[in-house]
């Protein structure tokens, strides 16, 4: 009788970010409703901190936290209301310290932050921080962590020097990990993980190439995230959402890359909607060959694969549609049309009836933002292009 294969070791990678790092609990309520649960964590900077309250199973409470957090919370800032002299004192406080006083966020650590509960938890742990000194990379294992130090740490990878003041660990003063390594893929390797999911905030510092070889589910944002800096539950909020819908798309749950768009309906629907706009994009190119429009057009698509609905995308982008929600290619071309300037695009409609001119043609060449939208939004509305040529 055949023995069931054991599943690999799943190793999280939660790179450093400061703020941004909410993005990382929207990420673990999709992690969980998928039923992924890793074996090792490992994190730098704010990365790790979200690591260690991953291990810990506090996924509400980091919900929570990252729900009511604000930037002086984490750090000691001015007073709201104090005046030129006060700022300047203050600017020059943080120049004698080296940064920012951040015992606000040691406070949060030491509140949420079990260290008995943290090492009796089966999954593996590690941060990365640096010695001050020489930029001394530390990649650090739970177990070689000193007991009762564990606090210390997570404090030193979070210590984004100059902006927060080092960390002083036994008369060493440690930095950031990002000053080394701002997604540890080779430490969540050392430490037994056999495949990867690695979020990436797009932080400052070093992010070195993954070079582990291991299966690596890689989840970004197509979006701004945010200050590093400024702590925002609105933004927390958003990022959480979009962080969400990222990781189901990127475990094929999903479709889009800009918006989260079901499954369900969606070949037929897309089909539909380049059945409509290519004629109208291909009209625009044989009329007005010298404008180059394909040319043009691939440009302001650049940043998409999701070729299918990658206009639709684009266009709703620039008219401000709202990434936080779930959307089927149809309400997606919905929300774009209530958010678009219709008055606006409707001056290039001349292009795709046969009344425009060359001057309009190299005017949609000089704004492909704008004309993408009024090409999509011809395509969502106006006549088919045999109709229009009959």
């Amino acid at each position: 009788m055949g023995t069931t294969a054991e599943k690999p070791c799943r190793g999280l990678v939660l790179a450093g970010g400061g703020a941004r790092g909410s993005y990382q609990i929207g990420v673990w309520r999709a992690l969980n409703e998928l039923g992924w649960t890793a074996g090792v964590v490992t994190g730098t900077s704010v990365g790790c901190l979200n690591g260690a309250l991953y291990v810990l199973d506090e996924y509400e409470m980091a919900r929570d936290m990252w729900l009511s957090i604000r930037s002086g919370d984490v750090m000691g800032l001015p007073a709201p209301g104090t005046g030129l002299g006060g700022l300047g004192e203050a600017v020059r406080q943080f120049v004698a310290e080296g940064g920012l006083d951040v015992s606000p966020l040691e406070g949060i650590v030491s509140r949420v932050l079990d260290e008995e509960a943290l090492r009796a938890s089966p999954i593996r742990f590690g941060l990365v921080t640096v010695e001050k000194r020489g930029l001394k990379p530390r990649e650090l294992s739970l177990e070689e962590i000193p007991v009762g130090k564990v606090h210390d740490y997570l404090l030193a990878s979070s210590a984004c020097f100059p902006a927060l003041r080092a960390r002083n660990i036994d008369g060493v003063e440690y930095l950031d990990g990002g000053y080394a390594d701002n997604m540890p893929a080779g430490l969540a390797a050392r430490l037994g993980a056999e495949e990867l999911v690695c979020v990436d905030l797009e932080g400052v510092g070093i992010t070195k190439p993954n070079r582990t070889g291991l299966p690596t589910t890689l989840i970004r944002s197509h979006w701004e995230l945010g200050d590093i800096l400024k702590f925002n539950p609105a933004v927390a909020r958003r990022n959480m959402e979009i962080g969400y819908y990222d990781t189901m798309r990127a475990f094929g749950r999903l479709r889009g890359d800009a918006y989260a768009v079901a499954l369900a309906g969606s070949a037929g629907a897309a089909a539909e909607f380049r059945a409509r706009l290519d004629p109208l994009r291909d009209l625009v190119k044989e009329r007005w060959p010298a404008a180059h429009i394909p040319a043009v057009l691939t440009l302001a698509l650049a940043d998409l694969q999701d070729q299918p609905l990658a206009p639709l995308e684009a266009a709703a982008e620039d008219a401000g549609v709202e990434p936080t929600r779930l959307y089927t290619v149809e309400s997606l071309g919905e929300a774009f049309l209530a958010a678009c300037d219709g008055e606006r695009l409707a001056a290039f409609d001349p292009l795709f009836d046969g009344t425009g001119n060359g001057a309009l043609a190299a005017r949609a060449a000089l704004l492909p933002h704008l004309f993408l939208q009024a090409l999509v939004r011809r395509a969502l509305t106006g006549p088919l292009v045999p109709e229009v040529i009959a």
